[in-house]
């Protein structure tokens, strides 16, 4: 939940606790040095989970923070994670919005999560994303520009015909999704 909680061993009372930011990805080190007690921990939410999800409403970069039981340092500020505005504006066929799915959770899913209902994490949900994004889709899917950051490159295994579905899959569960006025 992107805090590190310190807790008396014994007797269970909590002792101290800071945020972090962002979520852990390893358990606390604690060490000696001088007299002095230290707690490190790893943070950046990341690993399977922290592709598509988040711990927290912050955005923090990857760190290692190191606690000294009795310091007075300051932890930076957090910035609030944005997420932007639901899409609009890519027009498509509702009869392609099943198919949509079935493509989407098969090839998007895992990383993109469900479009306007997760709300990211290290890669963006697409349901945030821009309009021009999501209507030049194939130039992402196909030998796109996010390969060198882990996208995977589609060609072949998709056809143009199934990026208009999953267009049409991340526009209509945006327009379900969105709030009615």
């Amino acid at each position: 939940d992107g805090r590190c909680v310190a807790y008396n061993a014994k007797t269970g009372e909590k002792l101290w606790e800071s945020p972090l930011g962002t979520g852990a990805v390893a358990a606390p080190a604690t060490y000696m040095v001088d007299g002095v007690q230290y707690v490190s921990i790893a943070v950046g939410w990341g690993g399977v989970f922290g592709i598509s999800a988040r711990a927290t409403e912050t955005e923090a970069p990857g760190t290692v923070y190191t606690f000294a039981v009795g310091g007075k340092a300051k932890m930076p500020e957090f910035a609030k994670y944005q997420m932007g505005n639901l899409l609009t504006g890519i027009e498509y066929d509702p009869k392609d919005v099943a198919e949509g799915t079935a493509i989407y959770v098969a090839a998007c899913a895992t990383c993109h999560g469900v479009p306007g209902v997760d709300r990211g994490g290290n890669v963006k949900n697409l349901g945030y994303s821009t309009t021009e994004r999501i209507s030049h889709l194939k130039d992402i899917v196909f030998k796109g520009p996010f390969r060198d950051k882990g996208m995977p490159d589609f060609t072949g295994k998709l056809t143009e015909a199934d990026v208009v579905k999953i267009q049409a899959f991340i526009q209509g569960t945006a327009d379900a999704i969105r709030p009615k006025k």
